[in-house]
């Protein structure tokens, strides 16, 4: 487990990582759908949070990123979550999965911000218009996706960080409800309501609750940057 050895600063496998850490470089495609608010409610059993609902529905989104090399190393991630509500201070996305090709970046996660990484093999592409992406555990296909990016392509960089709240049941973080700030520092993006196309596992638990989470239809919006980057800091526990 990585260990605290002071404000900001944690050693994992014997590398020493202090925070912020700046992400450079990474490629990023998500798609934003809605589901009933008792669906979302579902995925948050045990956890202190509950729905952000407009007019009965919660907002939830998946996302695929490939990190350039950074502090926490060169991977590919797919996360899937919704945006809560807390006990105090404003909406903010949690994230329910977060699988990811690397061990250090898994343990980091875990350990400093108590989210919910997980080892996957993974094919991630990105084309000019489409992202393509295989989730796989161990021998099991999990989910099989493809997102069209939007038509829209901004003139502007976007310089925006997006709340986020998360609680692990393990970890060094383990039952502590942590809020912070996710960079969302886009270059290059095209917004959309770009065609969806999914194919998910009948019994594995992240497709049980993307299916929870409306990801089995069209999205209403999906987004797609050339680049991301931005720091990432630490969450504070509430």
């Amino acid at each position: 487990m990585a260990e605290r050895i002071g404000d900001g600063v944690w050693t994992l496998q014997g590398e020493k990582v202090t925070l912020p850490v700046q992400i450079t470089s990474a490629r990023f495609t998500a798609a934003v759908f809605t589901t009933r608010s008792e669906q979302a409610r579902s995925v948050l059993a045990g956890t202190p949070l509950r729905p952000f609902s407009v007019f009965g529905r919660a907002i939830t989104m998946i996302m695929c990123i490939h990190y350039d090399e950074f502090a926490l190393k060169s991977y590919d991630e797919v996360g899937v979550g919704l945006l809560v509500r807390g006990p105090s201070g404003p909406p903010g996305l949690h994230l329910v999965d977060l699988p990811v090709t690397g061990a250090f970046t898994r343990e980091a996660g875990q350990n400093f911000w108590a989210l919910p990484k997980w080892l996957m093999d993974a094919d991630l592409r990105f084309s000019k218009m489409e992202t393509d992406v295989v989730v796989r555990d161990r021998v099991t296909e999990v989910v099989r996706a493809s997102f069209r990016h939007g038509r829209v392509r901004l003139p502007f960089a976007v310089q925006a960080a997006l709340p986020a709240w998360s609680y692990l049941d393990h970890g060094a973080q383990a039952g502590r409800l942590l809020r912070g700030q996710v960079p969302m520092q886009l270059s290059g993006a095209r917004l959309g309501r770009g065609a969806f196309r999914v194919r998910l596992d009948d019994d594995h638990p992240m497709a049980t609750r993307m299916k929870a989470l409306g990801m089995t239809r069209k999205p209403f919006l999906t987004v797609h940057a050339d680049r991301l980057h931005g720091p990432l800091g630490e969450f504070t526990e509430v």
